[in-house]
């Protein structure tokens, strides 16, 4: 019996890590061409993934032998996203270490298509290309519920919700004074248990009191992989609807995130009061919630 239980738990172990790491991506390789600025520009060895669910899938690693334009216009904006670790060809830490230094240059393909996100490559002079979509200003403006910066357009704003994280915008809701940030430490639990451990986090702003009731908003500079491989995951969430507005948090978008794989769910202290643990989701572009949620075992 002892052994049919723990065959049980290593499939299910064994399929919730399947789900974060490869499940929902799609490979997508040999594109000859990809399009920058409205243009079509020649590509070989286009290696790719990307997914439905979330415009922040996008990976691809590529050559081009287009002009090398030295250029830091967009060194400071591109955040190359960490890509699952079977993709191999594609490295953030070392394309964020080269961009900051000037070995490679990067380019804005696309602004806001889909609304809220910004399509990027990096050239480097030997003629290898890698391309990632991360949330621009406008994407983290209505997170956070803050007004759009002037370059962010009403007509803009009205464009067709992006893929997978558009619920996660509340773009519904009434114009409200976003909440004050708070001063609140987020800790996950260690796989295996022990006591809770705090994360890198900023910009916290949060509804509740802290202890049966709780909604915040934060970010984290921690990768959803790294987090996965030293913390609790949880496979499902069920996250209450805020007693109060906070545009970041969108209770029905979270729960649908964390199970079509878009954010990963975390046990963040267990009993913060009798059967009420905090669950904190965390998305590849380092937003992530955090909510007291009654334990239903």
């Amino acid at each position: 019996m002892v052994t049919g239980i723990v065959g049980v738990a290593l499939a299910m172990g064994v399929g919730l890590w399947y789900s974060q790491t490869y499940a929902y991506y799609e490979r997508v390789d040999g594109l000859e061409e990809i399009t920058a600025y409205g243009d079509a520009f020649p590509v070989s060895n286009y290696r790719g993934i990307t997914a439905d669910t979330s415009p922040l899938k996008l990976r691809a690693c590529f050559d081009v032998d287009w002009d090398y334009v030295q250029s830091d216009t967009y060194k400071d904006a591109a955040t190359p996203l960490q890509a699952p670790g079977w993709f191999d060809c594609f490295d953030a830490q070392t394309l964020t270490t080269d961009i900051a230094s000037g070995e490679a240059v990067v380019l804005q393909a696309e602004r806001n298509q889909p609304f809220g996100f910004s399509r990027f490559i990096a050239q480097y002079p030997d003629g290898r290309a890698f391309m990632w979509r991360q949330m621009n200003e406008c994407g983290l403006a209505q997170f956070e519920g803050e007004n759009l910066p002037e370059s962010c357009t009403e007509e803009e704003a009205s464009l067709s919700a992006p893929l997978g994280e558009s619920r996660s915008f509340a773009a519904a809701l009434p114009e409200v004074s976003a909440p004050e940030p708070v001063d609140l430490v987020i800790a996950l639990t260690p796989v295996g248990g022990g006591a809770p451990e705090d994360i890198l986090q900023e910009a916290v702003t949060a509804l509740g009191g802290g202890t049966q009731s709780l909604w915040a908003c934060f970010r984290t500079p921690m990768s959803t992989a790294m987090l996965t491989e030293t913390y609790e995951v949880l496979d499902a969430v069920a996250p209450e609807k805020p007693t109060a507005i906070l545009p970041c948090f969108d209770a029905e978008a979270v729960t649908f995130d964390v199970d079509r794989g878009d954010a990963v769910a975390f046990l963040g202290e267990k009993d913060v009061v009798p059967g009420v643990d905090r669950v904190v989701a965390v998305y590849e572009d380092g937003r992530a919630l955090a909510w007291n949620q009654k334990r239903t075992n």
